[in-house]
C-alpha cells in the first residue's frame, strides 16, 4: 500500500496503526453503509442475460435481497425491529402470503 496516500484523519490513524504493529487492532465494517455504497457489478442478469433468481420476482429471494437494500422499503433492513416478522415464512417462494404487516403501534 505504498502508492496509496492517507487523505483524512482516519486514513492517517490507520496508517499509523499499521506502521507500529497495531493493525489488529482496526477493525473493519461487516457490511457497506447504505445503499449508494454496495458495489455488486452483475446483479441485474445471469450468465445467460436473464433475471431468473436475481430477485426478480421479489419473493424468489426476498431474504438474499432484502440487506444490501434491493427491497429497503419493503422488508425491514439490517437494522430489524421486528425479529419475528417472517417466523412463519422459512421458504418465500411458497409462504410469501404468511409473512406479517408491521405497523406502528396505535398513540391513543
Amino acid at each position: 500500500m505504498k502508492h496509496l496516500k492517507a487523505i483524512n484523519q482516519k486514513a492517517r490513524l490507520l496508517e499509523q496503526a499499521a506502521g507500529e504493529g497495531r493493525a489488529e487492532e482496526v477493525v473493519a465494517m461487516s457490511a457497506v453503509v447504505g445503499c449508494t455504497a454496495t458495489v455488486d457489478p452483475g446483479w441485474e442478469v445471469d450468465a445467460f442475460g436473464g433475471v431468473g433468481s436475481l430477485c426478480q420476482p421479489m419473493e424468489a429471494d426476498l431474504y438474499g435481497c432484502a440487506d444490501p437494500c434491493w427491497w429497503p422499503a419493503q422488508v425491514p433492513d439490517v437494522m430489524n425491529t421486528y425479529p419475528d416478522w417472517g417466523k412463519d415464512a422459512p421458504d418465500l417462494t411458497q409462504d410469501w402470503r404468511k409473512l406479517g404487516s408491521v405497523f406502528p403501534g396505535d398513540k391513543r
